[in-house]
């Protein structure tokens, strides 16, 4: 027995170092209640066992099928989607903050954070782990999502833990490159088709759990950015398309505002299969001469259609981009700015300034 440690008593049993999220736990637990948590294991395996059995059932996560089609009925009675769960993921995000402590082999079981620096896989370096008050201040982000991540970490179960972090991603619990990453050191060699099943999973749930065009899903955009999956972002892009109305420019919609965020993050990956899709659904907002971005010649519609060139151009539909910008020379003989502003676009990327694709 320590010299220095005045929290044993006749319970104390050695443990072996705890996780990441059991050791969120008791520190939680133990700022708010007693630092013994700090010093000897939170619970015992009956009550860890529990926990976990009793959460499994709240969640639906004894497999990630039905956790995803709790949520969607949660979502379908007007509930939120993950209970327990913050919403803002400003607020989620903060934990990513708390788990820069150090590597962690979720494999093995050992270390004290983990990876939090927006890079794929477990590269934060060890660092000073955060003080029991922050921790206690901020709280568990997940709620009970995070406890059934910690009884799962408690038995060294890493197919549970596998399941948090592919329900974490289908469902959008931030931080997304904190599940991600997760997500692919567990599966080790399996990731291609823990990859593949988290995509079949989103395909199935998306307009169960993600009601109205503009419900982003920022950790599964990061999974498709990562690993470059062209026709699940085209997928994905096009079930987003806000519906502005009859033939009203849809891209950059005033009334959508990460809209031009969306198409500008996901459609370069989406070209990668559906090239000339895209490139339609870039140029659409063009094709109404009583739409938005024609009807009225301003500097901000220039912009706006200054913009759509310049991405036609860089997923290289050049010629695409040479007959639109005919077709309004001849709609709009008189817009001197606009045309102006169209052959300067050209002029500029006469060479081949697309991003890896030949132009057709």
């Amino acid at each position: 027995m320590s010299k220095n440690n005045d929290f044993h008593d006749e319970n104390f049993i050695e443990e072996r170092p705890h996780r990441t999220m059991e050791s969120l736990l008791a520190a939680t637990m133990s700022y708010r209640f007693g630092y013994r948590f700090l010093q000897q294991d939170l619970l015992t395996d009956p009550q860890w066992e529990t926990v976990r059995d009793i959460l499994e059932r709240y969640f639906g996560m004894k497999d990630v099928t039905t956790a995803l089609r709790y949520a969607a009925e949660r979502v379908h009675d007007g509930l939120q989607r993950n209970p327990g769960v913050h919403v803002s993921a400003s607020i989620r995000q903060d934990l990513d903050s708390m788990l820069r402590a150090g590597e962690n082999d979720y494999r093995k079981g050992t270390g004290g954070g983990v990876a939090g620096d927006g890079k794929v896989g477990n590269t934060a370096e060890n660092t000073v782990p955060p003080s029991p008050d922050e921790i206690a201040r901020r709280g568990l982000p997940g709620g009970v999502f995070d406890v059934l991540e910690a009884a799962y970490e408690h038995f060294d179960d890493n197919q549970g833990l596998l399941r948090i972090a592919v329900y974490a991603i289908v469902s959008d619990i931030v931080p997304a490159h904190r599940y991600l990453a997760m997500a692919k050191d567990l599966a080790g060699d399996e990731w291609p088709q823990i990859r593949d099943r988290i995509v079949e999973l989103f395909e199935e749930f998306d307009d169960k759990v993600f009601i109205g065009y503009d419900d982003r899903n920022v950790a599964y955009e990061q999974l498709l950015v990562q690993e470059q999956l062209g026709d699940a972002a085209w997928n994905y892009l096009r079930r987003r398309k806000p519906p502005v109305g009859g033939c009203e420019p849809i891209l950059m919609s005033d009334s959508v505002e990460d809209w031009d965020s969306l198409f500008s993050t996901l459609a370069p990956v989406a070209a990668l299969s559906q090239r000339e899709a895209v490139v339609s659904m870039l140029m659409h907002p063009l094709q109404d001469a009583d739409g938005d971005l024609l009807h009225e010649d301003t500097e901000k519609n220039r912009a706006k259609i200054q913009r759509i060139f310049k991405q036609c151009i860089r997923f290289g539909a050049r010629d695409r981009a040479v007959r639109e910008r005919e077709r309004l020379r001849v709609m709009y003989p008189r817009r001197m700015q606009l045309q102006t502003m169209l052959d300067n676009v050209l002029e500029e990327h006469d060479e081949d300034v697309s991003l890896g694709w030949d132009s057709k």
